[in-house]
């Protein structure tokens, strides 16, 4: 379907999804065609918007409806044509497609291009604490090194849950860790305190990762019985402190941290 829209190898295109099935299809088969994944942050909206829509220097975007009338209050640079996933939108001054042409005919799709280590593989942006958001270039060798030569201690066995935003390294790098190693991976669309623990057991998750807050959001309800019921065995905590230290220890699982 993107290649029927003519994208091709090196271009960018915006993907404005929440977590989920429709984003991770979009990531993988920019990258198989070569092209660039450029997730956005679903929060971003007026200036912000605008700043990130046109260093892009994307002509496509794949959005989520329900964020896509935000685009109407911003110029869109190059931007000139949506696919809207999940449900329908109109934009004022944007070319919009239904989810449909993504699922187009296969108009003899050439075998996957050859990629190059040093290729980008995806832009992903700061969080603008020093200025407006930087687009960082993620080559594949930076992904792929980074994810199986650093968590040695994740194998084929391990189901990952990916609860952090796909905009974000910590939302790729653990997709980008259950294919390097051959697991499988949960993703949900957000972190909630309340659906941890059932997501965790439903779906059998071993590895997780706690950012920020998640950590003492955890620990404050009562303990109880059922606390180590459970089958997560491993988890990397960010930052390390004694939230992560309590955690462990309550909950039974292996604490590790990562630094930068």
């Amino acid at each position: 379907g993107l290649a029927n829209l003519g994208i091709q190898q090196g271009d960018h295109v915006l993907s404005w999804q929440p977590n989920g099935r429709e984003a991770v299809l979009t990531w993988f088969a920019l990258n198989y065609l070569g092209a660039v994944y450029v997730p956005l942050n679903t929060a971003y909206k007026g200036s912000l918007l605008q700043h990130v829509v046109q260093i892009s220097d994307a002509r496509l975007m794949v959005c989520h409806a329900g964020l896509a009338p935000a685009l109407n209050d911003v110029e869109t640079g190059s931007l000139s044509d949506v696919v809207i996933t999940n449900g329908a939108a109109e934009l004022d001054h944007l070319t919009c497609h239904g989810a449909d042409v993504l699922f187009g005919a296969d108009n003899d799709l050439a075998e996957a291009v050859e990629i190059q280590p040093w290729d980008s593989q995806y832009i992903i942006f700061t969080s603008g604490t020093t200025g407006p958001s930087k687009a960082v270039l993620s080559s594949y060798i930076h992904n792929f090194a980074t994810a199986p030569e650093s968590y040695t201690f994740v194998d084929g066995g391990d189901r990952i849950l990916v609860n952090l935003p796909m905009f974000h390294m910590g939302g790729t790098m653990f997709i980008m860790l259950a294919l390097a190693h051959g697991g499988s991976c949960v993703v949900v669309e957000s972190f909630k305190t309340e659906d941890f623990w059932p997501v965790i057991r439903r779906h059998e998750i071993t590895f997780a990762c706690f950012l920020g807050a998640m950590a003492p959001f955890l620990l404050k309800p009562e303990p109880s019985a059922a606390d180590k019921d459970h089958p997560l065995r491993s988890v990397v905590c960010i930052p390390w402190n004694e939230d992560a230290l309590a955690l462990s220890a309550r909950f039974g699982f292996e604490m590790r941290t990562v630094f930068n």
